[in-house]
Order: structure tokens, then sequence, then C-alpha cells
């Protein structure tokens, strides 16, 4: 179900910042390993204080790390009444973002936004050709007379009605290290792998869905169609060459 917004009278222009679950948090979660430089079998013979409940698992061989993200199921509030757990696995083809004047940015247009107001949704990359992705995302306006047809979860702490807030959009750049987890009812954009022409980025993607359409994703899409939301991407060098 998609709803479409005039943003004629619209001109906006943000920069990615680095991922991190700090700046991430009002949305959902960051998923990435919190010490990276911790062998497990040190860890196993040292012990100590982890974050995330940490514990040494598999004969020491390996720390678990317990709680990373918070997947949610808000189907009970929605009128199918049940969803279900599902695994998705998406080839992202990488975007080829436009020049800028400033060699040192490229640009990607932001021309809709989407969200699932009763699921989280969770991706995770796999190894593939590239390794990086854009993460966009926004909060919610006041509810308005545009949205008043889409079903969403009512009550205190739970996603409800609202077009998405295109003047507080953040952007943000995720490596294939970190996994990021949209709560439910966060408008986001569809996802973004970012790399060379021709290479793809894999995802395996976790949420809970009814097979309703108007419930399981709700699309807002702007008009006219041209360069009014721009999001900024620092020129990020990789081994394999820059963006």
């Amino acid at each position: 179900m998609s709803v479409t917004i005039n943003i004629s009278d619209l001109d906006i222009q943000v920069t990615a910042d680095r991922l991190t679950q700090e700046a991430f948090a009002p949305f959902g979660d960051v998923v990435t390993n919190p010490r990276p430089e911790l062998h497990p079998t040190a860890y196993a013979a040292q012990g100590g204080s982890l974050p995330y409940e940490g514990v040494s698992a598999n004969q020491g061989t390996a720390i678990k790390y317990s709680h990373v993200s918070k997947p949610k199921n808000l189907y009970a509030q929605a009128p199918s009444g049940s969803g279900e757990l599902i695994m998705s696995q998406f080839v992202c083809e990488a975007r080829q973002l436009k020049e800028t004047r400033d060699p040192s940015q490229r640009e990607f247009t932001v021309s809709v936004l989407e969200r699932h107001p009763f699921t989280s949704q969770t991706f995770s990359p796999l190894m593939s050709t590239s390794s990086m992705y854009l993460v966009i995302v926004a909060p919610s306006l006041p509810p308005s007379p545009l949205d008043e047809g889409l079903p969403v979860p009512t009550g205190d702490g739970l996603p409800g009605r609202g077009l998405p807030d295109l003047r507080r959009l953040r952007a943000f750049v995720a490596t294939n290290r970190q996994a990021v987890t949209y709560g439910a009812g966060t408008w986001h954009a569809p996802m973004v792998a970012m790399g060379k022409e021709a290479t793809t980025l894999d995802f395996l993607v976790v949420q809970f869905a009814s097979g309703a359409a108007e419930e399981d994703c709700q699309l807002s899409v702007f008009e006219p169609d041209e360069p009014k939301i721009r999001v900024r991407v620092p020129v990020i060098r990789t081994r394999s060459g820059k963006l």
C-alpha cells in the first residue's frame, strides 16, 4: 500500500555518517562484533566481563553474545491477527551514485521510503562482491489525513500513524561486518548496496509477515521525480578501490 507525497516545496540534503549503535539507536539496532580483537580461546582462558552478557561457548572455541537485537512481532494487533517468521535472501545490485562537484562525495536521490508497522526487519550481509551499503531512515510525523487508512498498531511505545519526517532524515554508511535491524514502524529506504558496477551485496533478511500487503509493507512515494531529497556519501576507499 502506498501514499504519494508531493515534495515540490522541499530541498533536503543530508550527509551520511558511519553507522554506529549510538547514532542509530532511535531507529533500531546495529549488530556487529563488540570485541573484534578478542579471540575466543584467549577469552576462555582469561575470562572477564563482556557486553551483551558475553560468555565462552562451544568448548571455549566461541564467544556467545546474547540479545544483540530486539525482534518484534506486533501482528496480534493487525487486522489479520497473526504473522509468521520468515527468512528471505536479497541479492542487491550496487547502486551507482551520482558524481558531485565535490570529488570527495557522491550523491544518492531518495524517491521512496517504506515501513513495516507490525514487525522489525533485520538485514544481515553475506559474503558478496560488494562490501558496503547505505542505510537511510526517518522518524514519523504526527498523524495526518494522508495516512489515516494505513493499519498500524496502537498503544504506548508502539509505532503508530504518521508519514516520514523528511526534514529529520538520517543516513549511515554500513559495512558487511554490520547487520542492521529496523525497528517496527521505522521509515527507511529500500536497501542501497554500494560498490563497483555489476557487484552485489547479499543479505539474509529476517522479519514477521502476514501476507497482507497493507500490513507487511507501506510505502511513501515522493513526487515530482527529481532530486529533491539527496544523500551525500563520502567517497570511501576500499581494498578494491573507491566507491
